[in-house]
This record gives C-alpha cells, structure tokens and sequence, in this order.
C-alpha cells in the first residue's frame, strides 16, 4: 500500500480503532528492525507524528501515549534511513510540542487527567530520550563507546548495532518482495516535503495548503526555519511547521546523509534552544515537586479517586511519585547527558568556504563542539532553578535548581537512572572550567547531601556501569587517591562484558594528560600487560571482520570496540615517555606486525584511528621509528588508507602520524617519497577540511626541514607556490601558522649549510615584497602569544642570515625594524630569542661579503637597528630569566657596538 492511502485510511478510523491500530503498531514494531523499516517506507510515521499534537482531550491523551510509545519504539537504535524518516516528520519539535502542551494544562489538571497527563510526558520524554541518543550517535561518538564500526552503529544507551551498508552499490538495493534486508535510502520513505505536508494535513488543514519551495543551494531558508523552532517565542504548531516547509523543500534536494547530517544537528540545536532546555529540566523539578508534596503529606489521607484515579492511597501515590521523579530524572539526564558535547548547527560560520548549507552536504564530520556552544549549555543546565521551570513547582523550596534534583535521584536505587546522570555530570564536568567546576563540587541534593558524598558512595556501587561512572566524576574533581581511582578502574578493565569497554576509555581519559598516573598503572597495575592480554584475544575477531567485510561486523560490535579501547588506553599510557613507549611496543610478540598493523586496515573506522593514533605516539621515539615500525611495515597501509579511503577522520590521523615520519632521521621518508606520499600531502594541502590541510601542512613543513634544495623544489613544485602565497594571507591563524612555518624551513640552512641560496629560492618564487608584506602582517595582526609570531620571527631570522643584499631589504623597511624591537618585549621565550638572534645577523661581519661593495652593510644595520631603540631594548636581556635568550643578547650586544660607524 502507497504511503499517501495509507495516511488517509489512518486518517479515517475512529478513535476507537484508531487506538486498537495503535497499539497494533506497538506490538508489530518492538523488537523488529524490518517493521521498522517497513513503518517508516510506507510513510505511517507521519500519521503517528501528526497524533502527537492531536487536539486536548481525554481519549487524545490516551492516543498521544500510545503515539509517542510507538515513535520512541521506531527510533530504539533506529538505522540512518529510519532516523532520517523520523527527523523528516518534525519528530523532535513535535516532541518538545507535546511536553510544552502538557507543561500548559499542569495548573487545571487534577485526579485522573492530571495522571493520565504525567503518563504522557513520561511518554513523550522516552520517545524523546530514543530519538536524540539515536541522533548523537548518528554525528558523533561517546567517549564511552566511542566509534566502533562507524557513526550510526550502536545506540549511546545499549551498544545494539545498527549498521547499513552502502546503498550506491547495485547488491546492495532494495528487493521489492523483502524490507528485511532494505537497509538503503529507500527506506527513509517519503520525501520531507509529503510527510510535512500530511502531518499539516491531518490537524491544520487550512495551514496546509501552501508548500514553500527553495534553492539547495541557499542556506537561508534553513536557518530562518531552524531560527523559528528554536525561537524563544512560542509559536502555534501550524505557523512552526510551515516554516519548517522551506527547510524540507531544500533537504528533498539534497543526498540523504547530507539531509540527514542536517537534520542531526539541528535536532541538537533544537533541544538546548534555551526555551526547550528549561522544558526538559523543568519536567524534572515538576516530578521531584510531586515527591515533597508526598513528603509533606499535602496529599488527602484516605484512599481516594482523586489520588492518581485508580483508588490508590497516599503510601502508594508517595512510591508512584519517586518512581516518576526517578524516571523522569533518568530519561532527561540521558538525552542532555547524549547530546551535550555534539555540536549543533549554531557555530558554524557562514562564509564562501564553509556555509552551514555545505556542511550539510559534504556531511563532514565534527571533530570537535565549539567550546562557545558547550559553554553556553553547561552554564544554563547549572543556573538553571524553579523560577525558570515552565511546569508548577510552587511544593519545591525557592532556588532548588536542576542540579539538586538529579542528584536527589542519583541518591535513589535505580542503576539505570544513575548510569545516566552520573555521565550527565562527567560531562559537565569534563567541559567546565576550574570555576565552574569548584560551583559543582559544592553542589547538594534537596536533601543536603554533598555532590562528593553522592560520588563517593556511587563508586563502590554493585553496579559495574554505576561504579564506573562515578569514578569517572570523581576524577574531574580530584576527589579521591590516584591509587584508589587506577584500582577501581582497573578492576573494571578486566570485567568482561559492555563495562570493559567504557573502562577501557575511561583509563585512556584518566592517563592522558598524567604523566605520573601513566607510571603508576603501568607499574602497579600491570596495565600495559592486561591491555596486551586483551587485544590478543579481540585481534582475531577484528581482523577475520575485516577480511570477510563490514556486514560481519553486526555480530561483534562489541569486541571491535573493545579493540578499539585497548589501542587507544595503550596509546595513552605511551604519550609523554619514551621508556613507555618501548614497553608498548614490546607488549607482547609480533605486537606492530601482527596487531597494529592489521587494524590499521580493519573494517571498523575506530579500530583504524585509534591504530593510527598509537602509531603517531610509537613514533615519537627515534629507536622505534627507525626499527620496529619500520620492520612493521605500517608505512604502506598508511599510505593505502591515505589513497583508498575517503574519510575526513582517516585522513587527519593517518597524515599526523606521517608528520613523524617524514623527519629528516626517519628511514621511512625515503618510502613515503617514492611510494607518491609526497603528492599525496601536496593533494590533502588544498582540503577543504580544516583539520585535513593543516595536518597536511605540518607534514610539508617537516619534509622540507634540512632537506637538499632538490627535494625542496621538487616538494613546492607539487604543493605550488601561488598556493602557499594565499596561505600565507590565511585568516584561520592555525593555518597561516603552518604556511609560516613551511617559509621559515624554506629559508633555513640545508645540511650544507647553504641558506643563502635558499632565502633567493623562496624569495625569488615568493617575491621580496609579498613575503615580506605577508611576514609583517602576520606579526602586526597577531600579536600576543600566537605561535604565528614565533615563526614570522624566525622568518626574519633566516633572511638576516643570507647574504648581504637579503639585509639590505630587511633594515630598509620601517615595520620589519619595528616588528623586531617588538620581539625584544615579547612575553615568550622563543620570540625574544628570535629577536636576538635577527640583530646578531644583521650586524654580523660575513667573510663572503668582505670583498663586496655593501661591505660596511653590517654598519648601516647596526645604525637603524639603535635608530629604531633596538640597543635600549636589548641591555634589559643581557638579564633575562631565559638562559637561551642572555647569552645571545650578550654576543648580539657585543656585535652591535663593535659597528659604530
């Protein structure tokens, strides 16, 4: 049956029916990923979204419920197609509708409406709770579970698998006689504009009867629709979803995951939109309100209808109330707690380069959430209290705030609700800075009782996930021995089941940045050996899925990130010492050639990165750079993935690691070279992922370092110098950055020591005057602690150090003369040495000039650098705090005076 008779027929039944089919759709959809499918192909979803803003009364109440039951259902580790289904009806804002409606009638609600209506935002809130970890999934990855086989792959709450396979291929397209194995597009079923349309249709037919229309290629009238729904004003149904028209025509026009990616993120934007955001936490001091009217017995005594509207008495209305505080707790700290660190649509710049709409389509990756957009999250969840709560929560003391109630029902015995709010502030945690952080810590429950107290008790909880948890909080705030937090963990680490993979990552989070806390595990706890033990076990899962394809993978999600964790904890405890280092290598016989190497081709993408990443970290130490991953052989796959897959994330790691390799000591830039890895770096320089080119600019900038002029112009002639010049004038500084920086080794001295030539050689394919321009105006435009200074400044360095017309053309201009008693006042280190160093350069006496006619050009320089006050500057660093940079300024002050003319 086509989707529009079967929206019509729906249409028709009576409610009385109508609830029978609903309830029939309940039953034929739990548990069942081809009625899913199915549900979503024909279009019914729709016909169910539309129920949830049905007219108010009693029988539609009861229809919503079971609505929102059988869309929460759907979206129960919904594939990609069935998400973009159920994001193509609007099912969020729909959501967010219902819980507003309900959120309206809470004041005149009483007896059996006013639980029939609680019912409903517990519903609402579950159907919500399912659609959102189903969405950051889709775009992101937890630091829990991280990435496994791929975005989309496992629910954030459950780690079920999910996966499609890629639609584009002919074995891979729909049968018409089976949905079961329908696993393309096709099952996204209708397109946005229809479904949009039909759900208009069904309530607000008069609203309905004009279809906006647009451009793909205009990002406006997305974001003006994307503006409207999030808009603090409350707008009626109608009106939100006619605006929302201009954004489905655009998205019909688009490819699915590009329409999809889109939808993700604005999904995100729309429930931290600030009026949803009081919503959902409101609901959850609406429903610890109804607990403390329990709890001071403002509830009638005797049994009666009026209590919940079945003749239950307060002692059971009491239990009911917790119950409902808890959940709703639960379901509200998993979507926030999911979704708070994926980035929605808000910051992203709209520029040629990179327009939100262009995002949407190439559906590139997030690497990271704007630290802004976090920020602005974090601080409302925090400040967030009941004036602000759009439900009635007059039973509550005034000021109790949303932090408060989530930890009254951490401090309740439901290992389910806990798991999710004590991530929910591992979260707020980890994003928060050391202010907001010390606010939390002092943070109570209704009842008083301290967030450490909560924590503290939660670690030694008999919940395995719950423990895990709270250890994790009580990390942020330091709130416990080093010894007693790598204890718990990792006796976790060695927990078989969903448990040991988050430990896994929790243990890399915990060392990463702890140099003494990576000794310790090491040596106390045995960690690089039980890591070992573990990988060896999973290594053969991992590799036997990736030699017989992606589709095995469905049966061993959990192994694969179980994988996956270890390389990454094993990465970590490697990051700051060599003598680590060697330890991980050696962890276990045939470790690089028999496991890295194999899961640097696995199937799974986060079995691939997290390879990558302990290869980049392994080949900080020249021993085994030059021996064992050598003798690994992990270059060529590096090089297979860099020209075989087309993944954003692949690429900005495997071309990091390379960074190490193309070092001048690194016996594998010889292979790299002539295996076309150089013209590999020359094609990703020209990305239009930021992450991708800067990544591939660091690379060039290490191939060039003390390389021979030969290699040097046959690098540059695949990067192109016209291509460098425009990055030179980057506005993204990390960019310029490394544009700077490829100049500043173009510059230097080669092995031979012939730097001469090499400032003529960059000049000469750079121009004096645009290099030069481009150099001071790095220094002038970023000034402060920039990096970008730094390099301007060895800029300067290196030409001062050719020849004597190379001085000539820096002390003949004012600003480079100013940019370097700048450097003199620099607050770092490097830049004031840099300084020096150029003054030493411009007034050194070179033998190869002595015969030449500018032979007293040391005497002019000396001249216009005291012209300029660069001697007063430089006697206050005969003193200075840096060894480095007093010695210098000794010999450069000596130089300086012996040219008094």
């Amino acid at each position: 049956m086509r989707w529009g008779a079967t929206a019509a027929l729906m249409a028709d039944l009576h409610e009385h029916d109508l609830t029978a089919e609903l309830r029939k759709t309940i039953n034929s959809v739990t548990g069942s990923r081809a009625a899913k499918s199915r549900l979503a192909q024909q279009g019914r979803l729709a016909w169910l979204a539309s129920l949830l803003v049905a007219p108010l009364h009693a029988a539609a109440l009861e229809m919503r419920i079971l609505a929102a039951n059988c869309v929460g259902s759907v979206a129960q580790n919904a594939t990609p197609a069935t998400l973009l289904a159920i994001l193509r009806a609007d099912v969020p804002y729909l959501l967010l509708t219902l819980i507003t409606r309900l959120a309206e009638a809470s004041d005149s609600s009483a007896g059996a409406t006013a639980y029939l209506r609680m019912r409903a935002l517990e519903a609402a809130l579950r159907a919500l709770r399912a659609v959102m970890c189903s969405v950051s999934d889709q775009i992101g990855h937890s630091p829990r579970w991280s990435i496994g086989s791929g975005w989309g792959f496992a629910s954030m709450s459950g780690l079920e698998h999910t996966g499609t396979r890629n639609s584009a291929l002919p074995e891979n397209r729909p049968v018409q006689h089976s949905l079961r194995q329908d696993t393309s597009w096709n099952s996204a079923g209708p397109p946005c504009v229809s479904i949009r349309k039909e759900i208009l249709l069904r309530w607000f037919p008069a609203a309905a009867g004009e279809v906006c229309g647009g451009d793909a290629g205009a990002q406006e009238p997305m974001l003006k629709a994307a503006r409207l729904r999030e808009s603090t004003q409350l707008l009626s149904v109608p009106h939100a979803m006619q605006a929302g028209m201009e954004e489905a025509a655009i998205l019909d026009q688009l490819e699915p995951f590009a329409a999809l990616n889109w939808l993700c993120r604005s999904a995100i934007s729309l429930v931290f939109a600030p009026r949803h955001l009081r919503l959902l936490l409101g609901s959850v001091l609406f429903a610890r309100a109804m607990v403390h009217e329990c709890d001071t017995s403002r509830f009638p005594t005797p049994t009666s209808p009026n209590a919940l509207g079945s003749g239950i008495g307060v002692h059971s209305h009491a239990v009911a109330s917790r119950a409902q505080a808890l959940t709703t707790a639960g379901m509200v700290g998993e979507v926030l707690g999911s979704c708070i660190t994926v980035a929605g649509v808000e910051h992203y710049q709209s520029s040629p380069e990179t327009t939100r709409l262009r995002m949407a389509r190439q559906s590139a990756p997030v690497l990271a959430t704007p630290r802004e957009e976090i920020a602005r999250r974090c601080a409302a969840l925090l400040a967030f209290s009941a004036r602000e709560s759009p439900f009635p929560v007059d039973a509550l003391p005034a000021g109790t705030g949303a932090v408060q109630c989530f930890l009254s029902a951490a401090e309740l015995h439901s290992a389910q609700a806990q798991e999710a709010i004590l991530w929910l502030f591992y979260e707020l945690l980890a994003a928060s800075n050391e202010a907001t952080k010390a606010q939390l810590a002092v943070s109570t429950s209704v009842s008083g009782t301290f967030i450490s107290a909560i924590l503290l008790n939660l670690a030694n909880s008999r919940t395995p996930a719950v423990r895990l948890d709270a250890l994790c909080c009580v990390s942020q705030l330091d709130g416990m021995a080093p010894t007693q937090l790598l204890a718990g963990i990792m006796e976790l680490v060695q927990h078989a089941g969903a448990v040991q993979v988050q430990a896994c990552f929790a243990l890399a989070r915990l060392v990463r940045e702890r140099p003494v806390l990576q000794e310790m595990a090491a040596d106390e706890f045995s960690a690089v050996d039980i890591l070992a033990g573990i990988v060896q076990n999973t290594n053969p899962v991992v590799t036997s899925a990736g030699a017989k394809g992606s589709a095995s993978l469905s049966k061993d999600e959990l192994v694969v990130r179980l994988h996956e964790g270890c390389l990454t904890a094993l990465a970590a405890l490697a990051v700051r010492s060599d003598a680590m280092r060697h330890r991980v290598a050696d962890c276990c016989p045939l470790f690089l050639a028999g496991i890295v190497r194999p899961s640097l081709v696995a199937s799974a993408l986060g079995v691939q990165l997290a390879a990558c990443r302990l290869v980049r970290v392994l080949s900080r130490t020249v021993g085994i750079l030059r021996t064992s991953l050598l003798d690994a052989g992990v270059a060529e796959k590096m090089l297979c993935l860099l020209k075989e897959k087309d993944n954003a994330m692949i690429h900005t790691e495997v071309i990091g690691t390379i960074c190490n390799m193309l070092v001048k000591f690194s016996p594998m830039k010889e292979y790299l070279v002539m295996h076309e890895g150089l013209e590999c770096l020359a094609r990703f320089s020209r990305s239009p992922r930021g992450h991708v080119r800067f990544n591939a600019l660091w690379a060039i900038k290490n191939a060039v370092w003390e390389s021979d002029p030969p290699f040097r112009e046959k690098l540059m002639a695949l990067v192109g110098w016209d291509h460098l010049a425009k990055l030179l004038r980057s506005q993204d500084t990390c960019i310029r950055e490394q544009a700077l920086n490829i100049v500043r080794n173009l510059t230097s001295s080669n092995a031979l020591g012939d730097g001469c030539a090499n400032v003529d050689l960059t000049l000469g394919h750079l121009g004096e005057t645009y290099l030069l321009d481009s150099v001071e105006e790095a220094v002038w435009s970023l000034q402060g602690g920039d990096r970008a200074t730094e390099q301007a400044a060895y800029i300067f360095v290196n030409i001062a150090a050719g020849g004597w017309k190379h001085r000539e053309l820096l002390i003949s201009r004012p600003n480079t003369m100013d940019a370097l008693c700048f450097f003199l006042r620099h607050k770092s280190a490097s830049v004031r040495e840099a300084g020096v160093r150029c003054g030493y350069n411009l007034c050194y006496r070179a033998a190869r000039d002595a015969e030449d006619a500018a032979e007293s050009v040391w005497e002019r320089a000396a001249a216009r650098l005291r012209a300029f006050g660069y001697d007063v500057l430089l006697r206050d660093l005969v003193d200075d705090i840096d060894a480095n940079v007093k010695e210098i300024a000794r010999d450069t002050r000596a130089q300086l005076e012996s040219n008094v003319e």
